[in-house]
């Protein structure tokens, strides 16, 4: 009995081939799982890359065309404002995540430095998404010219319903800020902000979010676009106005598809079959395609002032007029003196 157990026990502690486990093979081992995904840790950082260095300016240069008319009075553009601030403080998390994907998915700042970063992702993402709702509703109501006038499509409705939109995004990240987000993925590495199969609840809820929120931007279009073939409604909105406002929510709802769709897309299957711990080996075909739309999604924030300039006429104007003020404040480079002209005394002299 005492010879069983010495038996028994002996062999739960042996280690293995190579002093790895038993019953691990070594490509199974934590010390030697090595991230292989080309998507994820090239095509990511890359996109991130592309965002900062153009949407963040794109998006300042966009705050301060807003801006630049002194007091804000119209509820469209507190819209806008609010939804270029959400732009820029997307773009603003962008230098915390280059470095963890270039490094192969290793953390290397501090578990609060993580819930900050994973926190801020989600309050601009999801207010962005709420602002773009808000101001495909906004058009809609300019175009409709409804009577009496909504809350929303005035300046305080605009205001009470951008902090509105603000506390929802709070809201959305709570949960980043509660829960541990950084947990030790192989020997030496820490992952940050990738265990949503621990909140699969939490995931669903944001998806059912954005389904609720492209019904709005869907169904403002075709109700523009329906609108825009009744002759009784042209008195009440003049034609250009109305074609900006569908041309508006028009570039609204291809952000949607292009950039917020495919990630929200793919979000639920990849948590429902995602295990708490990932295996080591090639990526599956749904982890490829969930890191190809948190691609297309950053490139919701280079897309708004594109958004603004094709759309809007009277941002173009202004955009112009920022662009020339901006020209007038730089300093000129020194003019070169002009050569001395020869009096007809020295040239004549030299030919004599």
């Amino acid at each position: 009995m005492c010879r069983r157990s010495l038996i028994v026990l002996s062999s739960l502690q042996e280690p293995g081939m190579n002093g790895s486990a038993p019953g691990l093979l070594p490509a199974e081992l934590p010390g030697a799982c090595v991230p292989r995904d080309p998507v994820q840790f090239v095509l990511v950082p890359a996109v991130y890359c592309l965002v900062l260095c153009v949407g963040l300016p794109g998006n300042l240069v966009a705050l301060l065309v807003f801006l630049q008319s002194g007091k804000v009075r119209k509820a469209i553009r507190i819209y806008l404002i609010n939804l270029t601030l959400a732009d820029i403080l997307f773009n603003l998390t962008l230098p915390l995540w280059i470095p963890y994907y270039l490094a192969g998915g290793n953390w290397l700042l501090s578990e609060a430095a993580c819930r900050l970063a994973g926190a801020t992702y989600y309050v601009a993402t999801y207010s962005a998404v709420t602002f773009m709702a808000l101001i495909s509703f906004n058009r809609y109501c300019a175009v409709r010219a409804a009577r009496p006038a909504l809350p929303l499509t005035g300046r305080r409705g605009a205001a009470l319903a951008c902090a509105l939109a603000w506390l929802l995004g709070l809201g959305c990240a709570v949960p980043t800020l509660a829960a541990r987000q950084t947990f030790p993925a192989r020997a030496g590495a820490t992952t940050c902000f990738e265990q949503h199969a621990r909140h699969r609840a939490y995931a669903y809820a944001m998806v059912g979010f954005f389904a609720a929120a492209f019904l709005v931007v869907l169904g403002t279009y075709a109700s523009v676009a329906r609108s825009l073939s009744v002759p009784a409604i042209t008195a009440a909105s003049p034609g250009s106005h109305r074609q900006q406002a569908r041309t508006m929510v028009l570039g609204m709802l291809l952000v949607f598809v292009v950039c917020v769709a495919p990630y929200h897309l793919t979000l639920a299957p990849w948590v429902g079959s995602r295990p708490p711990v990932p295996p080591c080996g090639p990526p599956a075909v749904l982890d490829v395609l969930h890191a190809l739309s948190v691609a297309l999604l950053s490139l919701n924030s280079c897309l708004d002032p594109l958004v603004y300039c094709f759309c809007i006429r009277r941002f173009r104007a202004d955009l112009g007029r920022t662009l020339r003020k901006a020209a007038r404040c730089l300093p000129l480079p020194p003019q070169a003196p002009d050569a001395p002209v020869p009096s007809v005394r020295a040239s004549s002299f030299t030919s004599s």
